[in-house]
């Protein structure tokens, strides 16, 4: 199925695009386009820069007048969901960084928003930071839930990739966590030791599972703790703390039905990262996000 979709307008081209490519423009700021469809348009003169006929590989300024005047085919897509990231998105995403260089970036990610997409999850942060980057491709190295806020890594090359991969299953890699749970609990430090099982397909498999923590403060209804992954297991901390009969505030997925979930936010929060960076250890550190610090205020911790 087709519709026919008819652009006759004039753009200015923002800071935002110095030095893009404008086929990639094209396809960022107007639409997604086929790359022969674009080349045929700049060929015929339907698209032109400051009235001028340019290539696909033309660099773009500020100030740019391009100029389109076009009719395209599009095809509906007939998908369940479609997820199309905005360049709004992206800069929000930038707005979090902590720092960058040209091997790695640290992210501070909200709550809310998947490192990768999923079924239920098409939005994520790899994917819109790779659309709009004109110079770098990011790579997943590590991963929080959906739901977790705080610190992030993600590498800017493959190489770097490779690295930060290897150090991560050398457990060179430290990471520590802010939790919340509920329930007072017993002991003010210790270590969580479990197998943990999960279903790959047909198949049920174990994994060990470790964590040492220690509490930071605690009342009668609530411990606040410090977390130390040892291993990187799916859903690590929510289901160990869930197998002590102390469950994470927030975790609508672990949970246990007499404790009443004072919050609709998860309170787990990635705190801190330590890793090897031309042979010096690296380590960034962010607070928790206002709704973590409101809880723990309210509740007397």
């Amino acid at each position: 199925k087709f519709t026919l979709m008819i652009i006759s307008e004039q753009f200015v081209i923002e800071a935002d695009y110095e030095n893009s490519r404008i086929d990639r423009w094209l396809k960022n700021k107007v639409y997604k386009f086929h790359q022969s469809f674009i080349e045929k348009s700049l060929r015929s003169g339907k698209i032109k820069v400051n009235k001028k006929k340019v290539k696909s590989s033309y660099k773009l300024k500020v100030g740019d007048n391009v100029y389109i005047n076009i009719d395209y085919e599009k095809q509906e897509e007939n998908k369940k969901f479609s997820y199309q990231a905005s360049l709004y998105e992206y800069k929000e995403i930038k707005n979090n960084t902590i720092f960058e260089n040209k091997d790695y970036l640290i992210l501070n990610k909200p709550a809310g928003i998947a490192v990768q997409s999923g079924s239920k999850s098409p939005k994520n942060i790899i994917d819109i930071l790779n659309k709009f980057s004109e110079d770098k491709k990011f790579y997943l190295v590590h991963r929080i839930d959906k739901e977790t806020s705080g610190l992030i890594i993600l590498a800017c090359n493959r190489t770097f990739a490779q690295v930060l991969s290897e150090q991560f299953r050398n457990k060179v890699v430290k990471k520590n966590y802010l939790a919340i749970l509920h329930g007072c609990l017993p002991v003010n430090e210790g270590t969580l030791d479990h197998n943990l099982t999960f279903k790959d397909k047909s198949k049920v498999k174990t994994f060990k599972a470790e964590t040492d923590f220690f509490v930071l403060s605690k009342n009668k209804d609530f411990s606040y703790v410090q977390a130390n992954p040892i291993t990187g297991r799916k859903h690590q901390l929510r289901r160990q703390f869930f197998h002590i009969n102390h469950p994470i505030v927030g975790d609508d997925k672990y949970f246990i039905p007499h404790y009443k979930n004072n919050s609709k936010f998860l309170m787990l929060h990635s705190h801190e990262v330590t890793f090897e960076y031309l042979g010096k250890n690296k380590t960034y550190k962010i607070e928790a996000p206002s709704q973590f610090k409101v809880f723990l205020k309210d509740s007397g911790l």
